[in-house]
């Protein structure tokens, strides 16, 4: 061999190994339960057409050239039922084929759960929900040289009682406060209660009364805490539990809002009253300690003791209020909120969901420092699988040809697609495009939406530094139906049209409500996420 041409076949050599990188990619989860009946399979292939064959040239990597790494994926976010067997159906490989060991865990499981894995270290495990609420799990491989990955995904479990304990509140000592509950059977079974006392200030010997009833009071006997917890059962001994905190102090008091119901993109003020008995100075604080996943919403004045706040997404809140006098003594008490979508169509997304962009996490004026990622919906009838610029005029709605500029729950923009059967209610309506703000969320809806409708749902990279996760949900009908595993799109450069774009699923309107078709599976979106320019080809 000349030396000119054993220098080639070493550049090549080397170029080869440098292409070979990989990395883990952590993904997680996808709705369990039956699959939709007389759903059309979205398509999933990509026809890519032949390139022009080059100079003949033949490099062999090895396996064991390659740096091991380990791939997992998780299912997205499930939604069950107390007392229904859940499968957890996860994926795992090894880029080189070594051998893996697989763990499923439990992270956070409500106060009253004794559930317990069952297959633990398979892929696919396996739990039986005996209480309602957020479970969360993690599952990790590992090679056999200890390279690991993991990935992680939750459960929001709807128990078989409706209950919902009273909000959490403060008064002074030697007060009488009430505590109002809520329990209903979702199977009309009989049910019985019990308030327990998890913990109490030192000195106490007061408890819930009467100790069995949805309508107890609790005399406040001394200064400090109370920690009490609700059981309910029904007659088959499932059951459900929901805790109140209560504060005793000697010089504030404070009053939270009653609970409100409201919708996406309307605006509530939380006032609260507070005040010191011996005249002191207070500070205010207002905090949100529960809130959807999708929501970036802030409180605009959190000190003051009236704020007001936009519901951004649909879904619960619960805010906390505390007070505060210049000797350190406080209360608190909390208010819980719903924002209540009551659309035929919604869909939602945001993106920077592990926080990883730091310009991303607050409100910016440079839309390049956080990226732009860009929602679509398309009427599946006429856009012939093509996206944005390369779609049918009027057969996708996004960015600035379908938004309402206030967001209404009727749009009424002149200029707004128009999508049949005639008439604003039937037409796709984007409320907010976020450019120059928060990474979303974005949402499109359609206020009615003709039964035997079909629209696609697709999420573009329109403008990204860096990948980013993306997480989307769709809700019929005000329910919700879908919520993604968080998926990692990317700019590929070129300009936007080469950019990703995640086709995420297919939603069919039915008389009353609508069904949903994800396109692929956690792990497996190699077909559902290409450049924009290359669908519908």
């Amino acid at each position: 061999m000349t030396i000119l041409r054993r220098t080639l076949v070493t550049l090549f050599a080397l170029s080869a190994l440098v292409g070979c990188g990989s990395r883990s990619q952590l993904l997680e989860g996808t709705p369990m339960g039956p699959p939709p009946v007389d759903v059309p399979t979205i398509d999933g292939s990509l026809d890519v057409p032949d390139a022009p064959s080059g100079p003949d040239v033949r490099i062999d990597v090895r396996p064991d050239t390659l740096v091991p790494t380990v791939t997992v994926a998780c299912p997205a976010p499930i939604r069950s039922t107390q007392s229904l067997p859940v499968p957890l159906p996860a994926m795992a490989t090894s880029n080189v084929g070594r051998p893996l060991t697989v763990q499923w865990e439990v992270t956070r499981a409500p106060m009253d759960s004794m559930a317990r894995l069952t297959n633990a270290n398979t892929t696919t495990a396996s739990i039986n929900f005996d209480v309602g609420g957020e479970f969360r799990f993690r599952f990790t491989a590992r090679d056999d040289l200890g390279n690991m990955a993991s990935c992680e995904t939750r459960a929001d479990v709807e128990s078989a009682i409706d209950l919902l304990c009273p909000n959490d509140q403060s008064n002074f000592q030697g007060a009488t406060v009430s505590l109002a509950a809520r329990a209903r059977s979702r199977l009309m079974r009989a049910i019985t209660l019990q308030w327990e006392t998890v913990s109490r200030p030192m000195g106490s010997s007061t408890t819930p009364t009467p100790p069995n009833s949805d309508a107890a009071t609790l005399r406040l006997d001394a200064l400090g805490d109370w920690r009490l917890r609700l059981v309910a059962r029904d007659s088959t001994g499932l059951t459900a539990s929901c805790v109140t905190n209560i504060h005793a102090d000697p010089d504030v008091i404070v009053t939270c809002p009653p609970d409100t119901t409201s919708r996406p993109f309307a605006t509530a003020t939380l006032a609260a009253m507070a005040q010191s008995r011996t005249m002191r100075p207070l500070t205010f604080r207002w905090e949100i300690v529960d809130q959807p996943i999708t929501s970036t919403a802030m409180l605009r004045m959190p000190n003051t003791l009236s704020t007001p706040f936009t519901f951004d997404v649909a879904g619960n809140w619960t805010f906390r209020f505390t007070a505060t006098n210049d000797r350190g003594n406080s209360a608190f008490c909390t208010t819980r909120a719903l924002a209540a979508s009551e659309e035929a169509v919604r869909v939602e997304i945001v993106w920077n969901t592990d926080r990883t962009n730091p310009n991303c996490n607050i409100a910016t004026p440079d839309s390049n420092a956080c990226g732009d990622v860009d929602l679509h919906l398309a009427n599946s009838d006429l856009n012939m699988g093509r996206w944005g610029s390369n779609a049918p005029a009027n057969s996708t709605c996004f960015y600035a040809n379908c938004v309402c500029g206030t967001p209404e729950m009727i749009c009424t923009n002149p200029t707004n697609i128009e999508w049949t059967p005639a008439g604003v209610v039937n037409n796709p309506q984007l409320d907010i495009d976020h450019t120059r703000r928060l990474p979303g969320p974005e949402n499109i809806n359609i206020v009615r939406a003709e039964t035997g409708g079909r629209y696609d749902v697709g999420v573009h990279a329109f403008s990204l530094n860096a990948p980013t996760p993306v997480v989307a949900r769709v809700y019929c009908g005000g329910r919700i139906v879908f919520e993604s595993e968080p998926v990692r799109i990317e700019a590929r450069g070129g300009g936007a049209d080469t950019n990703d774009l995640w086709l995420v699923g297919r939603i069919e309107t039915t008389t009353g409500g609508c069904r949903f078709t994800r396109c692929g599976s956690p792990g497996n979106l190699t077909a559902c996420i290409r450049p924009q320019n290359a669908w519908g080809r």
